[in-house]
């Protein structure tokens, strides 16, 4: 009875095969002998596949291997060449339908290793493999929608400056850049600037829906290129989309630092944007600003206008009486003089100062000044400082410490004074380097009870710095016997640069009020004007420290931000034994704790 409920029992369709092959007894069920012979039975649909699955049943092993492949092949045409996505498709819809029929063919073994113990070992590190990539890949969906990006460089190589990002964001018209560079680059130096050029736009236009760009080789668009007045390579032609209004931009040094300045100052051009006006004053032996020679002020004239500033010469000839410091000026730069200050020009400098025109008239802003004065400052300029706060010392400074070792006579000015306004002397919140002031004069700041001035030093120098009255002469006179004392240089530390807020001039009464911000006078007087030459002007922080002192004065504090984006190449130096233990732990260590971990393994499951 048993055997017969076996034989009975469904079998595994290849078993039955199997056994007919092999010339097993006939069914010797009840009504067998009645039955038709089986070529004359209707013929089913699955007797019409078998011959595949016993196809695939001998043959398993290498459509097993090429369905695998396939979808390899497949995976990988399908997510990494674009051009070939169908065709990637198709071979590994190929693969997938290859390693299906292998497995329904052994569809018992399989399903048995699945619901054996180490098939659910198996497929419970399938499913926590599939859980893991799914967090992984969830994770970074929502990490690429919800980005944020941090600037780990000691310079900010990789991020705006809030004033650039002011700027885009409030962009009102669409706005193009082409860069004209060759489609196929073999100067490294070109093609390190293109990568520069390319991760600044990026970071622009991803700022401003408002700010498109493109590469284009000026051979092959040549109408365009000569319809915007691009006659070279690595040109950037900044322009508002419908308008005349097209802005050239050129590297500017051979690493691009002032990239971002260049193009701020193209958009504002391309956005109509105002420009605030530098003048400065001519005409008593001030430096010039046009002057190309070391001793002109062409370079510094130039980082100016880098900063979308218009420079321009108030000149004041000594018979002129009629004078007065224009409506629009934002800065005054008083650079040198040589001269004398006739009393009528002394006139119109206080009504500056005092925040009123020669009628009167209040104006619009509180006077905003720079005064480069020298040991031998004439007199009635000194008169003009001492009005306002500050007295110019006779002499120069000489710091046995902090001079320059090969020129005595220059001081380097790196110690700056920690209440001076920081956006002066640490931008971003790094501090300013050396500048190198030769024949610093030494400025005293008057302090009155009164409120009406606010000094503050922006440098200073060593506690054993002495002042020294005659520029030829470099060694001090200490106090000896038989030295008069009035001959003796005066020891202490000395101050090159003061900067002042300023509500009226020396001897004036405190006011009632506070004035609002933008009725004080701000003024900051260095002692020296060579420090900014076209000489000296490159010389560690030269440029920086008056450049972010004119930014200050006129309230555009980021634009310090900007400026000093050199690529600083940062070397990891290392000795023999330094060097030995990197090379080696990179060999050894890693390799060797997977090694531990495997043997521990190994001892608890053994």
């Amino acid at each position: 009875m048993s055997q017969q409920r076996t034989d009975e029992a469904p079998r595994d369709w290849r078993r039955q095969r199997g056994r007919g092959r092999q010339g097993g007894p006939p069914d010797q069920t009840p009504g067998a002998e009645d039955a038709p012979p089986l070529e004359e039975q209707s013929r089913t649909l699955f007797s019409f596949v078998e011959p595949v699955f016993d196809f695939i049943t001998i043959f398993y092993a290498p459509i097993l291997i090429a369905g695998v492949i396939g979808l390899i092949i497949g995976a990988v045409l399908l997510v990494f060449i674009d051009s070939l996505k169908l065709y990637g498709g198709i071979v590994l819809g190929i693969g997938a339908v290859l390693v299906l029929l292998v497995g329904i063919s052994y569809f018992s073994q399989v399903l048995a290793a699945f619901f054996s113990r180490t098939g659910r070992y198996g497929v419970n590190t399938v499913i926590m493999t599939a859980a893991f990539i799914g967090l992984v890949v969830l994770a970074n969906y929502v990490g690429f929608e919800n980005h944020i990006r941090a600037d780990t460089t000691a310079t900010n190589q990789f991020s705006l400056a809030q004033r650039s990002r002011d700027l885009l964001n409030n962009l009102d018209r669409p706005i193009s850049i082409i860069a004209y560079y060759p489609d196929e680059i073999r100067d490294i130096d070109m093609l390190t600037r293109l990568g520069k050029v390319e991760t600044t736009l990026s970071e622009f236009s991803r700022r401003s829906s408002n700010l498109t760009y493109q590469f284009v080789d000026p051979q092959r668009e040549a109408d365009l290129a000569r319809s915007q007045g691009v006659t070279a390579y690595e040109t950037l032609a900044v322009s508002a989309v419908g308008t005349d209004l097209i802005d050239l931009v050129q590297p500017t040094d051979p690493a691009y630092s002032r990239l971002e300045q260049d193009l701020y100052t193209a958009l504002l051009v391309a956005t109509e944007t105002e420009q605030k006006k530098v003048y400065f004053l001519n005409g008593h032996g001030e430096r010039s600003v046009d002057r190309q020679a070391e001793d002109g002020y062409l370079k510094i004239r130039q980082g100016l206008e880098v900063d979308n500033y218009a420079v321009e010469t108030l000149f004041w000839s000594p018979t002129e009486e009629d004078v007065a410091v224009p409506d629009d000026a934002a800065l005054l730069v008083i650079a040198g003089p040589t001269g004398e200050l006739p009393a009528a020009h002394a006139d119109a400098l206080n009504y500056y100062m005092a925040g009123r025109d020669p009628d009167g008239t209040p104006r619009r802003e509180g006077a905003r000044l720079i005064f480069l004065a020298e040991p031998d400052t004439h007199n009635t300029f000194r008169a003009f400082l001492a009005l306002w706060g500050v007295i110019v010392r006779e002499g120069y400074i000489r710091d046995i410490e902090g001079s320059q070792p090969n020129a005595p006579r220059t001081l380097r000015v790196g110690r700056y004074y920690p209440q001076a306004p920081p956006e002066i002397i640490t931008p971003r919140g790094q501090p300013l380097s050396v500048a190198f002031m030769p024949g610093a004069a030494a400025l005293d700041p008057i302090i009155e009870d009164t409120n009406t001035r606010f000094p503050v030093p922006i440098a200073f120098s060593t506690p054993s710095a002495r002042l020294i009255d005659d520029i030829e002469r470099i060694d001090p006179v200490d106090p000896a016997e038989g030295v008069d004392p009035e001959d003796v240089d005066p020891q202490g530390t000395f101050f090159p640069a003061v900067y002042l807020d300023i509500v009226g001039p020396v001897g004036s009464a405190a006011p009632d009020s506070r004035p609002p911000d933008n009725q004080f006078a701000k003024m900051t007087v260095f002692g020296d004007s060579d420090f900014v030459s076209n000489q000296n002007v490159d010389r560690g922080s030269s440029a920086a420290l008056f450049l972010n002192t004119a930014n200050y004065l006129m309230g555009d504090y980021s634009l310090v931000s900007i400026r000093d984006r050199e690529f600083v190449y940062r070397e990891w130096n290392l000795d023999e034994n330094e060097f030995n233990f990197v090379r080696f732990s990179t060999w050894l260590l890693l390799p060797g704790l997977m090694g531990i971990m495997a043997v521990v393994v190994w001892w608890v499951r053994r």
